[in-house]
């Protein structure tokens, strides 16, 4: 019933109390809100705490939850971004939470690291490329998705991505 229904259909039918659809459109999105929350705070608490505030805002404001392009994710993230930002802001941290590192703990630094690298290395990324990363290793999306909303082909995604993660990688490990 819910798995057909578009995401206008379900803010509709939550309008009117069907928390069914409500729940329907969170696990429709959880997990990307989840990732983008994850690559502002980098912890998994926190990006959990992040995404639960950031479902409970669109509860709350239910009739100004805006569609883009037939998707209620483009809003969402932006106010999973507030959330994020307002969230580290609050608690004086940085994106990159070297602070919280161990004297002692280089393989948490080394992480970090390499972390800090493939951020470097997909800024250096052009426009569609970074694009990508976002909408498949960041958000979780399919090829077929990706492809629809770039208006690229399901194959030129696919190759796209694999070519990024072989840059990616050789980017981390220094071979670039």
């Amino acid at each position: 019933m819910y798995a057909t229904a578009s995401d206008e259909e379900l803010v509709s039918r939550a309008l009117r109390g069907d928390r069914g659809a409500f729940r329907a459109l969170f696990d429709r999105h959880a997990k990307a809100v989840y990732s983008y929350a994850w690559g502002m705070v980098r912890d998994d608490r926190d990006a959990e705490d992040v995404t639960q505030e950031v479902f409970v805002l669109a509860w709350r404001k239910l009739g100004g939850l805006r569609i883009v392009d037939s998707s209620a994710l483009p809003w969402l993230l932006v106010c999973c971004r507030n959330v994020s930002r307002n969230q580290l802001r609050t608690r004086r941290e940085s994106v990159v939470l070297d602070e919280t590192l161990l004297p002692g703990d280089r393989i948490r630094q080394d992480r970090v690291e390499e972390l800090s690298w493939a951020r470097v290395e997909i800024g250096r990324l052009g426009g569609v490329d970074q694009r990508i990363v976002h909408l498949c290793l960041v958000e979780g999306y399919g090829y077929e998705e990706a492809a629809a909303h770039l208006g690229l082909s399901r194959s030129a995604v696919a190759k796209r991505v694999e070519r990024l993660r072989v840059a990616l990688r050789q980017a981390v490990r220094g071979e670039s």
